[in-house]
């Protein structure tokens, strides 16, 4: 052995026994890709889904497959940011339980993730800005060319480069920026917050602040409050601070970098507080790490009427894994907000086979479930309940 190989061999098994000798709260568990070592019904057969429910996979072979929406004719437009595409899936015209096809939409964008459909209009949130293009859903194809209507406004890439895009009740757009660090005081105060603008991309508001990864928000729809599931930060140790559920209200400061969860002090950045700053508090805690990243309030389906589903995307510095699974929160009459698992079978004793991302609902009651680690698309589906 060359002493250039055994130079490489002495640093690696050095980069180990560092990682073994740190204290937990550094410690580095990431997934591995195991998912293309299973076959489709092997996976199928560890996914364990809500009595009621039945899980299947609609499509495949969508890399990276992150943001999805439902167009009015029950087809979907999946964001993959990594090779900068807007795919539309086909509906499932034939009823074989499967998808009929796909199609690229949209090419060559920057890292596009959140997309919105409303009013005929599609919205993509690239990391650094927002175009629009009219949609023909029965067509399926654009009706002129995409513009952008918000650029130069709020900082893209970072350590958190994903933007999602959202029309509320109002009929305002709302963005979310994630910070560009673990924890820190930004230089750009559009950094860890949600933006509001008028549906044209004008009158920029700062709506809420404090929100280190806010990916998934929603409206609740007996209430319009908006909710959002926000990524808490890291090297802490495994159960500190853990992922929140806020209500998110218009002028509010949810805490980051300052304090984490409810009232956890950040021992580097608490004496750095604004003086009369008033911090919000979260609404339900889930564990620390396990990375939720979409948040629906259900609209079709009568069982879930007062639930919203939460993917966990799932830890990567963790001892022992955490999320890797889809998450109900009831939000019950008194106000409080019961959780339970929805789907779980993504992480088997350490095995990751899915790491889930976003979730879209159809008028009939069908849930879909972006998985970016297989590069599928899955359809939960109500089965009929025998009494």
């Amino acid at each position: 052995m060359n002493q250039h190989l055994k130079s490489i061999l002495y640093m690696a098994i050095a980069g180990v026994l560092f990682w073994l000798f740190l204290p937990a709260k550094y410690t580095v568990n990431m997934p591995i890709q195991f998912a293309n070592s299973y076959t489709e019904q092997e996976v199928l057969d560890q996914l364990i889904v809500e009595k009621g429910y039945k899980i299947s996979v609609f499509a495949d072979q969508l890399t990276n497959a992150r943001g999805i929406i439902t167009t009015e004719t029950n087809d979907l437009i999946v964001s993959r940011p990594n090779v900068g595409t807007l795919t539309l899936v086909y509906k499932d015209a034939d009823n074989n339980g499967r998808s009929d096809g796909q199609k690229i939409l949209l090419k060559g964008l920057n890292r596009p993730h959140g997309i919105a459909l409303h009013d005929g209009w599609l919205y993509v949130a690239e990391t650094d800005a927002v175009l629009r293009i009219q949609y023909d859903s029965q067509q399926r194809k654009f009706i002129g060319t995409p513009h952008i209507i918000i650029q130069d406004s709020f900082p893209g890439g970072g350590n958190h480069w994903s933007r999602t895009v959202k029309i509320g009740p109002d009929n305002k757009l709302y963005v979310s920026v994630g910070s560009s660090c673990n924890v820190c005081i930004e230089r750009s105060t559009k950094r860890a917050s949600i933006l509001q603008y008028d549906l044209d991309g004008s009158n920029e508001t700062s709506f809420a602040n404090g929100l280190r990864n806010t990916v998934g928000f929603d409206w609740q729809p007996s209430t319009n409050l908006m909710y959002g599931v926000n990524n808490g930060r890291d090297l802490l140790g495994d159960d500190i601070p853990p992922e929140e559920l806020n209500q998110i209200n218009s002028g509010q400061h949810y805490g980051w970098p300052y304090e984490h969860a409810n009232g956890i002090a950040d021992a580097d950045f608490a004496h750095k507080k604004p003086t009369g700053i008033t911090l919000s508090r979260p609404s339900h805690l889930m564990t620390a790490h396990s990375a939720p990243l979409s948040l629906l309030f259900l609209r079709h389906n009568k069982h879930l009427s007062t639930t919203a589903l939460v993917t966990q995307h799932g830890s990567w510095n963790r001892s022992e894994k955490s999320g890797y699974k889809v998450i109900a929160l009831s939000f019950l009459n008194n106000g409080d907000i019961a959780q339970r698992d929805f789907l779980t079978g993504m992480n088997n004793d350490g095995t990751v086979i899915g790491r889930p991302v976003d979730l879209a609902e159809d008028k009939q009651g069908n849930i879909y479930l972006s998985d970016d680690y297989s590069g599928r698309i899955y359809i939960i589906a109500p089965t009929p309940i025998n009494h």
